[in-house]
């Protein structure tokens, strides 16, 4: 058998925390890029995954061989990105270290260490496919808030849990939340912050220490993945259903030789693999790690048929295969794999449809139409009595500042 088609969809490398504490002794400024972005750490990482992949796909004693030729080939290799700095320079990095620049003659010097190599992305706001759900999506905000508010393990689990929630949001300085989604949200971002800078190594805030914040908040950062297998239809459409499709579509692809490309990397976010995981029906709900690499490959054997194969590569674990709903232990074959969760497989146009659904105009959402009406109004009324308070002083000249009473 031989490998036809690799694609893989990894998240970024480790990075810094994305959220600053109210009353944290550390700000913007206490990491050395800033907030959200990717470390040295992370891009040793993603280094070490191209590594991998190298030897993995171009080794010709490895079964897993890919036939690709090892010097970058645009018709051969498609990369893209969100357009977030750490995952477009996860991209980067691990294509050095899949790609590491050949012997080619008359290269100009910074090229003997570096090829450069595309890496595609699109606006946040565009963004349909690789986001783990959208960025500004007004509908999509408000029916997973819908949703969890109503679902009775979300609703145990914050009113389980309120005493403690109080305290962490009190002592790292947000104070009372009375709503229990935005408590959550915001609870999960702490333990986001604390998470990061405990990877770093720097010393919590003693406040922190003495109230075990950091250990208190966990709790609400497991709850943060647990809440995919909560999501309705919709909500699994918007976070994994795009992209779903465009697995289904590039291995169409490859088997009806319309498509020269044997490796395309996608690169992006733990929430673009727990939702793709979610939809394929085989996520643990457990929040991938950094650097965590999906792999899914199509072979061909004997006689002509081909499977598709799903992998997980995580640093120096080791290699899990997916079982697929409908499929066997090993892999599907294409039928299969086009039936698999066809229930959530969604487009780019519908998923911007979905969005589109709360703009009355182009670019124009329900709340901000709202706005404008109330502004509109106020400034009717106000012109109103402008022009009502005239009126009176024009008729009181007229009649020498006195308004005569009606007859009948």
């Amino acid at each position: 058998e031989q490998l036809k088609l690799s694609v893989l969809v990894f998240r970024h490398g480790d990075r810094s925390a994305i959220y600053n504490l109210p009353n944290d002794i550390y700000s913007e400024d206490s990491w050395p890029q800033g907030t959200g972005q990717l470390s040295n750490v992370g891009v040793e990482q993603h280094l070490a995954n191209g590594v991998y992949l190298r030897d993995r796909y171009m080794n010709e004693e490895n079964p897993t061989y890919l036939s690709l030729n090892e010097d970058y080939k645009r018709v051969e290799v498609h990369v893209r990105s969100t357009d977030i700095d750490r995952t477009l320079m996860s991209a980067e990095s691990m294509l050095a270290g899949l790609f590491p620049p050949s012997e080619a003659e008359n290269k100009t010097e910074p090229l003997d260490v570096w090829q450069p190599i595309p890496v595609h992305t699109k606006p946040i706001k565009d963004e349909t496919m690789l986001g783990g759900g959208p960025a500004g999506c007004e509908p999509f905000d408000e029916h997973l808030r819908e949703v969890l508010t109503a679902d009775p393990v979300f609703a145990t689990f914050m009113s389980n849990n309120s005493e403690v929630a109080d305290k962490i949001l009190k002592v790292t300085g947000y104070g009372e939340i009375d709503d229990a989604f935005d408590a959550f949200e915001q609870l999960t971002r702490i333990y986001d912050t604390l998470f990061c800078e405990n990877a770093t190594g720097m010393p919590f805030k003693k406040e922190y220490v003495k109230e075990n914040i950091y250990e208190l908040s966990a709790r609400f950062g497991e709850m943060e993945w647990i809440k995919f297998g909560l999501m309705s239809r919709q909500l699994k459409r918007m976070v994994g259903g795009v992209l779903l499709s465009d697995l289904k579509q590039r291995v169409k692809d490859a088997i009806n030789g319309t498509s020269p490309l044997k490796l395309i990397l996608y690169s992006a976010h733990d929430t673009t693999l727990a939702g793709i995981l979610t939809v394929l029906g085989v996520y643990d709900f457990v929040q991938p790690p950094y650097a965590t690499v999906l792999m899914l490959e199509l072979w061909q054997g004997e006689g002509g048929k081909w499977e598709v194969r799903l992998h997980r590569h995580h640093g120096t674990d080791e290699l899990v295969t997916y079982r697929l709903p409908g499929c066997d232990a090993t892999g599907c074959t294409p039928e299969q794999f086009y039936s698999v969760s066809t229930d959530y497989d969604y487009s780019e146009d519908e998923f911007l449809a979905y969005c589109r659904g709360s703009e009355i105009l182009p670019g124009v959402t329900k709340s901000a139409l709202f706005l404008m009406m109330v502004v509109a109004l106020l400034m009717l009324a106000t012109t109103t009595v402008v022009l009502v308070s005239y009126a009176v002083v024009l008729r009181k000249k007229a009649t020498g500042g006195y308004t005569p009473l009606e007859t009948a």
